[in-house]
């Protein structure tokens, strides 16, 4: 039977679990949620003029609705990717991991909620405060789940570049947070805060 060299590595990586299972509950959730903004975009009952200027009109006052799907539906995806990312660059994971990412997935799935309601009440300061904290508790989350793995090299496998990661996971909560701040001051599209993502990611170092 082979001996552990007394560092306690072997029983630590025993305790762990594999990667695989929680990689197929976050890729299903995601999958769910994304499918679901749909149902944010609601063709008005009543509509009994077929001219092409009453469609026209109708879709006009879809674009709120429209904006925050794919606004919702690109940051979903983000999140996803992240995802992916983060689990790639770990040895294993563990149960305090799990429950950390099992409550990220608690809030993506309430993302066609928010996105329901921002798309229904365009324009109110509650409801864009809804959404924008909705994506502030996924971010945190995930960065929270990143900051335990990276502790002390908890679970990231070695070479893993742990401050450029550090970096990267507080992009989409400092967003939100700036977010927050510009619908209490009463700007109706704070939501166009988050089209800036790509440009801050594109300035952030990459790492491994």
């Amino acid at each position: 039977m082979k001996q552990g060299d007394g560092t306690g590595r072997e029983s630590e990586a025993s305790l762990g679990y594999p990667k695989n299972r929680a990689e197929a509950l976050t890729d299903g959730i995601f999958a769910f949620a994304m499918t679901l903004l749909v149902i944010s975009l609601d063709i008005p009952e009543g509509l009994r003029d077929p001219s092409d200027a009453a469609v026209a009109a109708m879709l006009a006052g879809q674009v709120p609705a429209l904006f925050h799907y794919f606004l919702a539906f690109f940051i979903l995806a983000s999140f996803w990717i992240a995802h992916h990312a983060q689990i790639d660059r770990l040895r294993h994971i563990d149960r305090t991991f799990l429950w950390i990412n099992i409550g990220a997935l608690m809030f993506v799935v309430l993302v066609p909620f928010s996105v329901s309601l921002i798309s229904d009440y365009p324009g109110e300061t509650f409801a864009a405060v809804i959404f924008e904290a909705n994506l502030l508790f996924i971010g945190l989350l995930f960065a929270a789940q990143w900051w335990y793995a990276a502790h002390d090299r908890r679970l990231v496998r070695p070479g893993t570049e742990i401050r450029r990661g550090n970096q990267r996971v507080m992009v989409v909560p400092a967003i939100s947070v700036i977010a927050i701040l510009l619908a209490l001051a009463g700007w109706d599209w704070s939501t166009a805060t988050y089209a800036i993502i790509p440009l801050v990611m594109r300035f952030l170092p990459q790492g491994r």
